[in-house]
This record gives structure tokens, C-alpha cells and sequence, in this order.
């Protein structure tokens, strides 16, 4: 699974296991929580998404509604935000046909954080 998962590049990767960590206890028979690890990977693909994004994740949670209400998101980010609400917890309505207007690159995470949701990640893909 982790050869098809798509990463922004090694930042991404970087800040996604750092925020798992960061996290704690999400991790169940060797894999990361599918739904954390969901809305994190989406969250952490860019940097300046994460410093607005990160304060609102918690072990306990995501606050995706807040976060939208409270942080000035272009459209496409808006996108990204509510597909990873979607995908927590179904906390945001969207309508897939939204992630078409989305540039190459966030199109490609889309579709890596389906895969994620469904599939999940194993931890040991990411350590050394």
C-alpha cells in the first residue's frame, strides 16, 4: 500500500508521521487510525495548511467545522478541508464532483486519501 500512496514530497511524509505521532494512541494492529490518518495526510500535504490546520487536531478529534468557520481557506483548500471532514467522520458535506476542480497534484491526494480511509496505512511503512 505504500508505494500508491501519494505524498506531496518528503515534507509531507515528514509532517504526516510527526503529526500521527503527535497525536498518540491512534494506532490499532500495527496500522494508523484510517480515519486520523485520513484528515492528517490531507491536513499535513502543505505546509501553511498545517500551521492553520494543526491546532484543531487533537487525540480526542478533529475540529474540521471550527476550523473552516475560524481560518480564511482559498476555495481549492476548502475543498481539501471538507474532504477530510468528510473522510474523519463524515463531520462535512461534499459532493465528490467538487475534487475536480482541483489542480493535479491535490487531485492526486484525493484520491490517496480514499485509499487511505479504506485500505489504512501500516506504521512500519513509515519507521526506519
Amino acid at each position: 500500500m505504500k508505494n500508491s500512496i501519494f505524498f506531496k514530497g518528503s515534507e509531507h511524509k515528514q509532517r504526516f508521521v510527526e503529526a500521527m505521532q503527535r497525536i498518540g494512541g491512534k494506532i490499532y494492529q500495527g496500522k494508523f487510525d484510517p480515519e486520523y490518518a485520513t484528515a492528517v495526510y490531507v491536513l499535513t500535504a502543505d505546509l501553511s495548511t498545517w500551521r492553520k490546520a494543526g491546532d484543531y487536531v487533537a487525540c480526542d478529534g478533529i475540529d474540521v467545522e471550527r476550523l473552516l468557520e475560524e481560518v480564511d481557506f482559498s476555495g481549492s483548500y476548502q475543498v481539501l478541508i471538507r474532504w477530510a471532514g468528510n473522510l474523519f467522520n463524515e463531520q462535512q458535506h461534499l459532493d465528490p464532483i467538487e475534487t475536480l476542480r482541483l489542480d493535479e497534484g491535490n487531485f492526486q491526494l484525493v484520491l490517496s486519501a480514499l485509499l487511505i480511509r479504506r485500505y489504512g496505512l501500516q506504521v512500519s511503512d513509515f519507521t526506519s
